[in-house]
């Protein structure tokens, strides 16, 4: 088979799975094939985006025109990124109901309801290590239940196998967060920002499966061991149940929301209380090969984290912050000839503007200052600013300086994420605006579309307003508030979006 992927072919041979042992899984190899053809689609898009922003700033004519490619490619991006989420869905579920299968190196039937697992009755006379191998469980519990807890003691592997695909994962994120942070140039940083946004949703997914695989273990097992004491007569063990579930509530509200994950949380306290449920269980029918192994497992525990820092990045924009400098020299010349400004899509960016004319001045006019550039009015006015500073305080002293040497007129510009402001008043007017995003008619989020705003909406909060009405705040222009709701449509075009504008 051939996966086509631009000008390349990919054969079978050349898409590697993520797990071994699933290469002749047709259905599964497919789907990496197509996860990795709309991987290259979108690193081909990004390309083009690049080169246009690039053009955007070196061609004035026609910004209008390469700012409308820019959000259109932008808008394939994410609706490729929403096709690739629902692809992980499915690879993660075939890749889950393999380890289950396999997770001994031996054959096993899982089928879709618990209920109707097969049971194999245990050899009476041996005693297990693994507490729901031995006989006891079979005479205690009906078939069904018997099927349930062997298949949660199945999926106590799987979540076993998704924790340590998060702790990999995990390590990853930290070096591309290293490497982010280390790179000098705005491509590279382009490149590497996507890289972890993929990685990151990478994680998410594990998280997300771990969270059902692993409730679906803790909800049965607590069940069926109390069945078990209440059947015994073991009104003590049920007490003492009850109070280790109590504790582990505290514990859990005492971490909830301090690291990265709750799921995580939920995970380490549920799984120690569930050993403690196994011990108590082994201990009551007298496995003590069982009761030897769970005090080895009680003890590795100890050792499982889940206070794991959240790892964000946060966008570089790599703006050229060059100060105003003062000299008597003449700086531009015929042979070294004013730029043009640079205009930055992203950030904010201040420069001293010097002024509008009619008519292009002559270079001379700008002796001693450095860096001077101009910018055509939509009128074929000539503009012209100096410096470039981070923000308004910074460039005061140099504003004073600059009218002194006769530019009277002189005052202080910006770009704030793309949108011009010519003087103080204009900027204080733009920096007041902020546009919402407004989700409605919705009682829970979709995860896909969790994800998109987590990713595309860096610094701005996502909230939830009443019932069904979900709102993220915090943009400063309508371009930047338009490109997310492009990219929460991609993810799920049932929703009803709006943006809102308050001053």
């Amino acid at each position: 088979m051939l996966f086509t992927v631009g000008v390349t072919t990919l054969s079978a041979q050349e898409i590697k799975p993520r797990i071994a042992g699933l290469e002749s899984n047709k259905e599964y190899m497919s789907l990496l094939g197509r996860d990795k053809r709309l991987q290259e689609r979108a690193d081909s898009l990004s390309a083009q985006i690049r080169s246009l922003r690039e053009k955007f700033v070196e061609e004035s004519d026609n910004r209008k025109g390469f700012s409308t490619d820019i959000l259109r490619l932008e808008g394939e991006v994410f609706s490729l990124q929403g096709e690739r989420g629902r692809l992980a869905q499915r690879i993660n579920y075939i890749e889950q109901e393999w380890l289950i299968v396999n997770m001994n190196n031996r054959p096993a039937v899982v089928p879709s309801q618990p209920d109707e697992a097969p049971v194999v009755v245990p050899n009476n006379a041996r005693k297990y290590a693994d507490l729901t191998r031995n006989a006891h469980f079979s005479t205690l519990l009906s078939p069904a239940d018997y099927a349930t807890l062997r298949r949660s003691q199945r999926y106590e592997s799987v979540a076993v196998q998704l924790l340590k695909a998060f702790e990999e994962g995990h390590v990853r994120l930290v070096a591309l967060r290293r490497e982010y942070e280390a790179v000098d140039n705005e491509g590279g940083a382009d490149s590497l920002m996507s890289i972890f946004l993929n990685r990151q949703s990478e994680c998410n997914e594990i998280v997300d499966s771990l969270a059902s695989t692993w409730s679906y273990v803790f909800d049965n097992k607590t069940y069926m061991y109390d069945l078990l004491f209440d059947k015994e007569g073991r009104h003590d063990m049920l007490q003492r149940a009850e109070g280790n579930i109590f504790k582990m509530r505290q514990n859990i509200e005492r971490e909830r929301g301090a690291y990265l994950s709750d799921v995580l949380v939920n995970y380490v306290f549920q799984k120690r209380c569930v050993v403690d449920y196994e011990v108590d269980v082994a201990t009551m029918l007298g496995l003590q090969v069982a009761v030897d192994s769970l005090a080895r497992v009680r003890k590795s525990l100890d050792t499982l984290r889940y206070d794991y820092a959240p790892i964000e990045i946060k966008r570089r924009y790599f703006l050229n912050y060059v100060p105003l400098e003062f000299s008597t020299k003449y700086i531009y010349t015929s042979k070294n000839p004013m730029p043009e400004c640079e205009v930055y899509e992203n950030g904010e960016m201040y420069r001293i503007k010097l002024g509008e004319f009619a008519e292009r001045q002559p270079l001379s006019k700008f002796r001693g200052l450095e860096p001077v550039a101009y910018l055509r009015s939509e009128d074929g006015g000539w503009i012209y600013y100096a410096g470039g500073y981070p923000t308004v305080e910074a460039l005061e002293r140099h504003l004073v300086t600059v009218k002194r040497l006769g530019f009277r007129s002189a005052d202080v510009a910006a770009w704030i994420d793309g949108t011009y402001a010519g003087s103080r008043d204009e900027i204080s007017v733009l920096k007041s605006k902020s546009y919402t995003i407004e989700i409605t008619g919705v009682d829970a989020l979709p995860e896909s579309v969790r994800r998109v705003i987590a990713q595309m909406s860096e610094g701005h909060e996502l909230s939830r307003v009443g019932t069904d009405t979900y709102l993220v705040t915090g943009f400063r222009s309508r371009e930047a508030a338009e490109l997310v709701v492009r990219g929460i449509e991609s993810a799920d075009s049932s929703l009803k979006v709006g943006i809102t504008e308050a001053q």
